[in-house]
């Protein structure tokens, strides 16, 4: 039997955007956009914590910290992510 070849995660970005309060965007190959509400509501800044927690529920580990995007109003904060298991029907 061949030796088992070791599986990649990908590696992906996802943006922090601002639509009445702060979502999370990740644009997953297999299975298209994907938004993610941190729960962080009108008015608040932005927060790492929150959008971290909100993509762990749906299946996803931060592997980067939150930076600030250079001269970008609709994404401006990303951080690198990786599927950190099957991802939850509901997402």
């Amino acid at each position: 039997m061949p030796p088992k070849s070791p599986t990649t995660m990908a590696v992906l970005t996802a943006r922090a955007e601002y639509h009445t309060d702060w979502h999370v965007y990740i644009d997953d190959p297999a299975r298209g956009s994907l938004g993610y509400c941190t729960g962080t509501g009108p008015d608040e800044p932005f927060d790492p914590d929150a959008a971290t927690r909100v993509l762990e529920q749906g299946g996803w580990r931060v592997t980067g910290p939150w930076t600030e995007t250079p001269s970008t109003d609709d994404a401006p904060y990303a951080a690198t992510v990786e599927k950190a298991g099957p991802l939850p029907e509901a997402y």
